[in-house]
């Protein structure tokens, strides 16, 4: 019995730690690139407060003091991932405006993008 209560308590610490909160909003920006970054796995980005755990990371001229980010793992997502880093290199490089959608926590800056598209 204690062995099932020990496994409940480590289910329900994990689903808070490793599972996006109820409260987590998608939200979606629209913009020019003012900076494109890909760093090595494992360093993320941003100040301990508002890191964000990804490797590909990019600043719009529409949203000051905010970064957008996401994972490129070699995991399922992969393709899409480097599709949406074929068009956000794109959009830097011929400064045309970028949509973005990405899950932002509350009250913090830096959020995680999940879908990515360009618009003339």
């Amino acid at each position: 019995m204690k062995r099932y209560a020990a496994l409940l308590i480590i289910l329900l610490i994990a689903n808070v730690v490793f599972l996006p909160s109820k409260a987590d909003a998608q939200l979606n920006a629209r913009g020019h690139i003012t900076m494109l970054r890909v760093h090595d796995l494992g360093t993320a980005f941003g100040p301990p407060t508002d890191r964000i755990d990804v490797e590909v990371v990019i600043t719009l001229d529409s949203q000051p003091g905010k970064a957008f980010g996401f994972q490129l793992r070699n995991d399922p997502k992969l393709p899409a991932r480097q599709g949406m880093l074929d068009l956000l290199r794109d959009a830097f490089a011929t400064n045309t405006f970028v949509n973005i959608d990405f899950i932002t926590p509350p009250g913090k800056n830096n959020g995680t993008i999940i879908r990515t598209w360009l618009t003339r």
